[in-house]
């Protein structure tokens, strides 16, 4: 691992940063092996730095000295941790650069804000081969926070030749000029002045973005994925730009474009974008001539990082790692209630059934979910996938709420009340399961204290 001052190379709107990158004479090299593997080691070629020294046993600091960039590169099967990174002094920026295979980036926390005004990366990625992976995790990264207008940096950016798998968990990207979290360069035509992208997916997980420019969160590849996430105050809060992408479990709000965005105008390829919704709460969605399929749950929920699992809030907390006993969402021992009188509702057919329909009736709210583990037939159990069938409707207090599935898939609802009535068309090939149990139409509206005792 490399680490030296870097200039990055332009980028249009839809676009890769150079990977290689171009050494300038202010180059600053911290040897390879200095950063691997950083947690509980001492620090190598100190003389790189300002200063490097442990904070605790948990993680080192890096300290940019002003007017400098720094700059570490990752190899294959290299891991970059348990790193504080101070931007603090003016004009200090610091970059991670992984164009490998197999690397990861974990529990790196930068301290400070970012002051350069120039289109660059705090941290630039991909996996070259189709048959390995990359892992961002509890990355804590504030941006511009004097002033976040564009052009400037972008917290991470997924580059053009992705071809892997890219997992990113766990991070608090904010106050980003051009991007949270950039990654639909890989899906980029082959047309594209860029050359065709890599295809690879990105899987965002667990994190937060706010006050971010462009969009929050931007993907752009079959199989792309934004899960149990919160957006908040960016110009676009999701961005599905090219290919088939999906959202799940999140709660986006304030952005002055659209909450949920499809597609792209201005390239042909953007225009048959799609992106399918599952259990989301957002207020607007703008599908830019392509297709979004599902709507919102409602109002959000959730807009602080706190209220996002796992999520670090401090550089300090991020470079420390997450604590052994955080769990992330549908991880660990399941709870039947996690909170007040919520349950999981779910709907599961045998193989051989064939648009099976159900309806039921609760007290208090209802919402699309997804059941912690798959159906005996190996398939998903997920509600709102069937955007023609499945429903949930309220009036005076009541919720009504149904669906078709078959074929061993099922659908799964969150309820936060009593379920009051249901009725299933095919008992032969339907069961009921409450919080994974299952039961009988009685034993669940008694369970839930849907009788009235």
């Amino acid at each position: 691992m490399a680490r030296d001052n870097n200039t990055i190379a332009d980028r249009d709107d839809t676009r890769d940063t150079d990977p290689a990158g171009t050494d300038s004479t202010n180059s600053r090299t911290l040897q390879r092996r200095g950063f691997l593997r950083f947690a509980g080691t001492a620090a190598a070629a100190t003389a790189a730095m300002t200063g490097v020294g442990a904070a605790d046993e948990d993680y080192e600091v890096i300290e940019v000295s002003a007017g400098s960039s720094e700059t570490v590169r990752l190899d294959d099967g290299e891991t970059f941790s348990n790193v504080l990174v101070d931007i603090t002094a003016t004009n200090a920026t610091f970059h991670i650069r992984a164009i490998a295979d197999n690397w990861e980036i974990r529990n790196v926390g930068f301290r400070g804000n970012w002051d350069s005004t120039t289109k660059e990366d705090a941290i630039i990625c991909q996996v070259n081969s189709s048959n390995a992976t990359g892992l961002i995790e509890n990355v804590y990264f504030m941006g511009s926070e004097n002033d976040n207008t564009y052009p400037g940096i972008t917290g991470i950016n997924v580059a053009n030749g992705h071809a892997g798998d890219i997992e990113i968990r766990n991070v608090n990207i904010q106050n980003c000029p051009d991007n949270s979290i950039y990654a639909s360069n890989p899906g980029d035509s082959s047309n594209h002045p860029s050359g065709a992208g890599g295809g690879g997916p990105v899987t965002i997980k667990d994190s937060y973005a706010r006050n971010s420019r462009a969009a929050g969160f931007r993907v752009g590849t079959d199989g792309s994925l934004i899960e149990n996430c919160v957006v908040v105050n960016c110009d676009k809060g999701v961005w599905g730009y090219y290919e088939h992408t999906e959202v799940k479990d999140c709660d986006i709000s304030d952005s002055p474009h659209a909450d949920v965005r499809c597609g792209a105008p201005d390239w042909s390829k953007g225009q048959q974008a799609k992106m399918t919704v599952t259990n989301t709460h957002y207020g607007t969605e703008d599908n830019s001539g392509a297709t979004i399929s599902g709507s919102s749950g409602g109002t959000p929920r959730r807009t602080e990082p706190a209220e996002v699992d796992g999520v670090p809030l401090s550089a300090e907390d991020a470079a420390s790692g997450p604590a052994e006993s955080s769990e992330r969402p549908n991880e660990g021992d399941e709870e039947d209630h996690v909170e007040g009188n919520e349950y999981l509702l779910s709907f599961v057919t045998e193989r051989e059934a064939h648009l099976a329909s159900y309806v039921f009736t609760a007290d208090g709210p209802v919402e699309f979910a997804d059941a912690p583990s798959d159906s005996p037939s190996g398939d998903s159990i997920e509600g709102g996938t069937y955007s023609g069938e499945d429903f949930i409707e309220e009036s005076d207090g009541e919720y009504h709420a149904g669906g078709v599935t078959g074929g061993g898939h099922g659908d799964t609802f969150s309820v936060d009340g009593s379920i009051t009535s249901i009725d299933i068309e095919q008992p032969d090939a339907m069961w009921i399961e409450l919080d994974g149990e299952e039961m009988a139409i009685e034993e669940v509206i008694e369970e839930t204290g849907g009788d009235g005792e």
